[in-house]
Order: C-alpha cells, then sequence, then structure tokens
C-alpha cells in the first residue's frame, strides 16, 4: 500500500500550488515560490477532460453541481468509474461516491474524502484529477490491488455557502465554503454524537466498505506542521499565512 500513495499526495500539493496565481487577499503576505513534478499532471488547456479547477487556472472550485456532472461524464467513458449516493445532506442534496474498480471480488477498499470542512477543498480538485488519470490516463494500475472509493464533497451544504469572506486566511479559492453543515454543526466533530445526518451516512458507509484505509484530505488552514509530511504537502502555497 506505501507505494500507492504517492500519486494522491502529488496531486494534493499540485492543486495547492496551482493557485499562485489566484487573486489573494492584499492582508497576507506574498505567496513563497514553488515549483514540482507535480505540475506536468495538470491538463492542458483545451484538453477535453481537463477538470474545472484546472480550466480556472486553479482560481476557482467547482459547485457541487458542476462536480457531479463531470463526474456523470467520465463515468459515461469509463468502465472503472461507478458514481453512487449514500444519504442525504441536512437540506435534502444527495451526498455521492466515486467508487474506482476493477471488478472482482474480495479486493480491500481504500475510502478517501475530501470537504469535511468545505473551505478546504483541495482533496476534492486533486480526487478528480486523479479519477481522470485513472480512468483515461493510463493510471489504473493503481487499482490492481485495491479499489478506490472517493467521496468528493462530505460537508455538501457548507460547501454551497460561497463567499469570499469564509477562511479570509487561507489562499485561494477565490470563494470558499465554510466549516459547518446547514445546522451548523462541525462534521469533524460529530464522528462520536452523530447529531447530523451527514455523520450518520458517512458512518453507515464506512461500516458497509469497512476499508483499510480511510484517508481524510483535511487541509491544514495555513499552520507549518512541517513534522507531519502530509500535511505540509497538503498546506503547500495556497495555505501559508
Amino acid at each position: 500500500m506505501q507505494t500507492k500513495r504517492a500519486p494522491l499526495l502529488g496531486l494534493l500539493l499540485l492543486t495547492t500550488a496551482g493557485s499562485l496565481n489566484a487573486q489573494q487577499p492584499a492582508r497576507l503576505p506574498p505567496t513563497l515560490p514553488w515549483s514540482g513534478k507535480s505540475e506536468a499532471l495538470i491538463a492542458k488547456a483545451g484538453d477535453p477532460w481537463i477538470t474545472p479547477v484546472e480550466a480556472s487556472g486553479f482560481r476557482t472550485t467547482p459547485r457541487y453541481a458542476e462536480v457531479r456532472a463531470w463526474l456523470a461524464r467520465l463515468q459515461a467513458a469509463s468502465p472503472f468509474i461507478r458514481v453512487e449516493t449514500f444519504g442525504h445532506t441536512t437540506q435534502g442534496r444527495e451526498m455521492i461516491y466515486v467508487r474506482a474498480s476493477k471488478g472482482g471480488a474480495g479486493k480491500p477498499v481504500v475510502l478517501v474524502q475530501g470537504g469535511i470542512h468545505s473551505g478546504e477543498i483541495d482533496g476534492k480538485d486533486a480526487g478528480l484529477m486523479l479519477l481522470r488519470d485513472i480512468a483515461l490516463r493510463g493510471k489504473d494500475s493503481l487499482l490492481d490491488q485495491v479499489d478506490l472509493v472517493f467521496v468528493p464533497i462530505y460537508n455538501i451544504d457548507g460547501h454551497e455557502q460561497r463567499s469570499a469572506y469564509n477562511y479570509p486566511h487561507i489562499r485561494g479559492p477565490v470563494e470558499k465554503g465554510r466549516d459547518a453543515n446547514a445546522r451548523n454543526i462541525d462534521l469533524n466533530r460529530d464522528y462520536a454524537k452523530l447529531d447530523a445526518p451527514e455523520s450518520r451516512a458517512m458512518i453507515g458507509l464506512i461500516r458497509a466498505l469497512d476499508p483499510i484505509l480511510y484517508i481524510d484530505c483535511h487541509v491544514s488552514e495555513g499552520f507549518d506542521m512541517q513534522y507531519c509530511t502530509a500535511t505540509s504537502q497538503l498546506k503547500g502555497q495556497r495555505h501559508r499565512r
């Protein structure tokens, strides 16, 4: 499993670094220069499978409806991709996950979620890029030993409450979602109480899948945690104070 992590972490770093071109609040210090091999993973303008974040130059992040539409098109183009629902949010939106699989019974599952705090949305955009590359760009060997299940947006209601004033201390995207769901519950604090329907749906999904690895793409909000390689990579340039 150790060798399977690199593409996802590289894409997560890529999405944070790509926002160097984003409009930044004047109160934040200048960004530091960054360049890395993961830049080669960015789809070029005019690519029919460019993701919404790449198409915007990493300035904006797609809304829920755009994500669903892009994934539906990917599912139609690839036998490896299946989009399913697993519950409803407080406001009644369908919660979705993507299963990337080559088939075969008994394969272990790696479960990845993005957008538990929907202002920290790098994981969603990196995941869409990774799914594209698995489905259409020759990275399907990642599915030889495991199935990948990806929840692009966990806190969908918070994701749709966009504002340029959410997370003002974080660089990009231009408009961000918020921490809490429609009932003002922080889903990252609700795993024990399960007050929110989103939390109950996620626990149901975990029980159904019984994953061998559960990855939360939860960004650091600007804190420089250099002792943790994964967190430092997730942080990238977008999350420097």
